[in-house]
């Protein structure tokens, strides 16, 4: 069976398509090195994460290596994949995993540990480093969890610890050539860990230290005793995409994202992310301000963000948002913030982001009162959370979304209250501001002791006091129906604590749960811990080892990870914890004094710097008039775009209008949009010969010229080829339909297929009960249905509906009762539309 036609059987076959805009697809057979850029979770999660992006832009640059994507199979796909014996594929030329030089994972999330076994083997792959041989691609990862690789080490053949821009490419030329030379794997392996950062698991071996419940590392002989990682320095100016790919089909974070900063100033106790991404790196603001403009031309985004670990910290956020929107407002784009730091936000700031619209309005007080707040060191009181509130709800935000943790380190009874009593002061201040009840979601999550922070000697509260208080907190709440509470599982919580804070043991555990069928692990319809108990049972591990409390002097299971913070300062700052000690921020405290870390030569204390920008405007096609000009333009939708749904076509085309140039008017309001109209969805599955959209512009647009502007804009398998000037006093789109007409083309073999693989002499009999059908459904009353027509000769059928925006038969359950089989709509096109004045 080909792929085509396991597609027409899975849910959201556009996750696995590619063609999107600003793909990259190199012959294979032109370069030296073809890398699979793996993401373990689902294309709508993967296509939102900068790391992909930024290396999948950097590798395509190399003229010899080829980079493509691969995701996640949704479970549907993984079966089908299966059951037609089918590998794994890449996005871009659909390349068998098996068959790249190099699979490179991201590990951004211990709870997708199982998804990484599921690409491996429908990638015909060996799960553990020690089956493989030189005729298997290198595996290797990076990302946040390669700080504890210990876990997964036996599957991975390397580890890339720290920033990647430049070193990644570095270990695929490296290997590359020494793979050509016919050097064997291990000398490879020597050779490659040469290169900081690189962490070679089968170089070191494990052992359990004296008195010990977990499992160290140590080198064999002639290895560092320490993997630095790698820092990206300088940074001001770091390479980063401008072409970024542009999904067809919805992505959880659906816009340009630009990184400002990497590394957070703050010395958040609890946050793994401030130490690994450390030192803090701002980059020039005059670049990202022309990276997010470029980006949004080379892409049509509506939308850009501007991110970082800790945006409010950013040193030139106030002027550089300021300087955007001056562009941004007059395109109708609006810019959003990450990660906002309250004490960090100024009024200048709230006033401009909302421009244009309003985007999401996050606040992450993490604990509910100060004293617990000055234990994790969150620099945050509670009058800056009521000033971020009130700047939000004085400026309209009438939906707020609040973040807290439950199970800190000391965290108390009144803790809890202190919880409640924030979110009830917020409310009163909302109804203060908006004159009726605001909108709160509530995200309540466990904390988790992390590896590289001062909490990770602690524990991990035990489930059931976890459970008391999500429950607690969730009946001191009840009473207010507009707080929405978004918990994560406890015990999918409890599985991250374990695999973030496990040993080499863990990975006969993982295989185990695979086999018994764990799979995407971080989604709740999925996760199924009873398996995971069972394979802790069945490999003889107790997991409550790896929540419990771990002494000083232990040897811990990444202990040979560097991340350039000394392990006395995280011992220290645990013991400042205990004391409610908070700690300045690195930004205020001078390096000579703190001396916890190893970046003291390239820290940089910023100081202002001016905003230069090139004047470079955005496309613009058309001649401009005062007068509003309606237009109606006509287009086709077959080959891959039969996969986009009704709300994907409609964002594609308006991100390709923008990429055009082409001028149209928006909605008003607080949530401007461009204005364009549709025919009635057609149905996943179904092309068209003749689709309408109708939108107004201020521009004269001469025809010939649009049509060819606007098709060298769009992805494959949309294609416009008329546009219409309406005058002003003929009716709207939906108010001028008459008539829409659909087919069943019979003659074809996909079509000859889809009905059990049937020989030309077997369709000529099932035409006589098609046509004893179609009779019978003559009678029945069915006011749209106008008309159906049959052409034995061309084994064609062909429906006539007069428009009607009243419910009724939609033609594909019409042609499933006509011909007896299920979802017909692949074998279905709509051939025209008729007007009721003139076509």
């Amino acid at each position: 069976m080909k792929l085509e036609d396991i597609l027409k059987q899975v849910e959201k076959p556009g996750r696995y398509l590619g063609g999107e805009w600003n793909e990259i697809q190199k012959d294979p057979q032109s370069v030296r090195a073809k890398i699979a850029l793996v993401f373990p979770d689902l294309y709508e999660i993967g296509m939102s994460y900068l790391g992909q992006k930024i290396l999948y832009d950097i590798l395509n640059s190399h003229p010899t290596f080829l980079a493509e994507r691969v995701f996640a199979p949704w479970v549907d796909l993984e079966e089908k994949l299966r059951t037609h014996k089918l590998p794994l594929f890449s996005l871009e030329n659909k390349i068998p995993l098996d068959e790249f030089d190099a699979v490179g994972f991201s590990l951004l999330y211990e709870l997708n540990y199982s998804n990484i076994l599921t690409i491996l083997d429908l990638g015909r792959i060996p799960f553990t480093h020690e089956e493989r041989d030189s005729e298997h691609p290198l595996i290797l990862a990076g990302g946040p969890a390669a700080f504890n690789p210990e876990p997964v080490a036996g599957i991975f053949d390397l580890f890339l610890v720290g920033d990647g821009e430049e070193v990644f490419p570095q270990i695929i030329e490296v290997f590359t050539n020494l793979k050509a030379q016919g050097v064997d794997r291990q000398n490879i392996w020597r050779e490659l860990a040469k290169i900081q950062g690189v962490y070679i698991p089968s170089l070191y071996t494990f052992y359990r230290p004296t008195s010990s419940s977990l499992l160290a590392v140590k080198p064999k002989s002639g290895r560092s005793e320490k993997i630095q990682k790698n820092i990206l320095f300088p940074f001001e100016r770091a390479p980063f995409p401008e072409k970024i790919i542009v999904p067809n089909v919805k992505v959880v974070f659906d816009r340009v994202a630009v990184e400002v900063e990497r590394g957070c100033p703050q010395r958040c106790r609890f946050c793994q992310a401030s130490s690994i991404y450390a030192p803090s790196r701002a980059k020039d603001p005059s670049f990202i301000i022309e990276n997010v403009l470029r980006s949004l031309r080379s892409t049509g985004y509506e939308e850009a963000s501007l991110t970082s670990l800790s945006i409010s910290d950013y040193p030139y956020l106030d002027e550089t948002i300021e300087t955007l929107m001056n562009t941004l407002e007059e395109k109708n784009i609006s810019l959003s913030l990450s990660s906002l730091r309250p004490g960090g936000l100024s009024e200048d700031v709230v006033r401009n982001i909302i421009r244009v619209r309003k985007t999401g309005f996050t606040i992450v007080p993490e604990a509910g009162t100060e004293r617990l707040r000055r234990v994790i060191n969150k620099e945050l009181d509670d009058e800056d959370i009521w000033k971020a509130v009130q700047n939000a709800f004085a400026q309209g935000w009438k939906l707020l979304k609040l973040y807290f943790m439950v199970g800190l380190p000391t965290e108390q009874d009144e803790d809890l209250e202190g919880i409640v009593s924030l979110v009830e002061e917020i409310i009163k201040i909302g109804y203060k501001n908006l004159k009726s009840a605001p909108k709160i979601n509530l995200t309540i999550s466990s904390f988790i002791p992390k590896p590289h922070t001062p909490f990770q000697w602690l524990g991990m509260e035990r489930e059931d006091n976890l459970k008391h208080k999500h429950r607690l907190l969730k009946s001191r709440l009840k009473k207010y129906p507009f707080v929405r509470f978004k918990d994560q599982s406890i015990k999918s919580s409890l599985l991250e604590a374990v695999f973030s804070r496990g040993d080499r043991d863990l990975t006969k555990v993982l295989i185990e749960a695979w086999k018994r069928g764990a799979r995407f692990d971080s989604w709740k319809d999925l996760f199924a811990f009873r398996l995971w108990d069972e394979s802790f049972q069945a490999q003889g591990t107790d997991y409550h080892r790896y929540l419990d409390p771990l002494d000083r002097d232990d040897i811990l299971p990444w202990d040979h990870i560097d991340t350039g913070l000394k392990k006395s300062l995280l011992w220290e700052e645990l013991q400042k914890a205990l004391r409610e000690e908070p700690t300045d921020p690195c930004l205020k405290t001078p390096c000579r004094t703190c001396q916890g870390c190893s970046f003291s030569s390239i820290v940089r204390k910023i100081e202002g710097e001016p905003i230069r920008i090139s004047r470079e405007s955005f496309p613009s096609f058309g001649q401009r008039t005062d007068e509003v000009i309606r237009y109606r333009a006509f287009y086709t939708k077959d080959e891959k775009a039969r996969y986009f749904s009704h709300l994907d076509v409609n964002t594609i085309l308006q991100r390709s209008f923008r990429r055009a140039g082409i001028p149209v008017l928006y909605s008003e309001g607080f949530h401007p949009k461009m204005n364009l109209s549709f025919l009635p969805a057609l149905p996943l599955g179904m092309t068209s010969k003749k689709e309408v959209v109708e939108f107004k512009s201020q521009s004269v647009l001469p025809e010939n010229e649009f049509i060819s502007r606007l098709n060298t804009h769009l992805p494959p398998g949309i294609v416009f080829f008329r546009l219409d000037r309406l005058s002003n006093h003929e009716p709207t789109l939906h108010k001028s339909l008459k008539t829409l007409v659909y087919s069943i083309d019979l003659g074809t073999s996909k079509a000859v297929c889809a009905f059990g693989e049937a020989e030309t002499d077997q369709l000529d009999k099932a035409w006589e009960n098609i046509e004893r059908r179609v009779e019978a459904l003559s009678g029945e009353t069915d006011e749209p249905l106008e008309r159906i027509a049959l052409d034995r000769t061309n084994k064609k059928i062909t429906f006539y509906f007069r428009h009607s925006s009243k419910k009724s038969v939609r033609p594909r359950d019409l042609a499933e009762r006509i011909l007896g089989v299920k979802n017909p709509a692949f074998f279905m096109a709509r051939e025209d539309v008729l007007f009721k004045t003139c076509d």
